[in-house]
This record gives structure tokens, sequence and C-alpha cells, in this order.
């Protein structure tokens, strides 16, 4: 899963708490941050795929 977060200045401090309240719903968000694109800034979240059980695993 991708969450994009695109703010502007002024912005920081709601940007921040959807980051933590994202960060808190999935588990182990990578987190990278971006300023390229002036005025607006960007905090990307992205999680892996979840782990398939292999068949063996569901024959246990």
């Amino acid at each position: 899963m991708k969450v994009t977060i695109a703010y502007i200045d002024g912005e920081e401090q709601t940007a921040g708490v959807i980051q933590r309240f994202v960060e808190g719903l999935l588990p182990k968000v990578r987190i990278h941050q971006s300023d390229n694109n002036p005025p607006y800034k960007h905090i990307y979240l992205t999680t892996k795929k979840p782990h398939k059980p292999s068949d063996g695993a569901a024959n246990s």
C-alpha cells in the first residue's frame, strides 16, 4: 500500500498528525519525505504486501 501526503508551508502540523495516524494503522511503514516540487512538500508512506502463507503452512 502507498499513501502520499502533499502539503504546503503552514500545513506541516496537520500533515504530521495524518502521518502518525497512518503509522498507527499500518505495520512497518516506510517513510520518505521530499520537497523537490516547491511549493509542495510530500510524505510517502509505503508498506509491503501482506505475506502470503505457503501451502505447507496451511496444511499444518
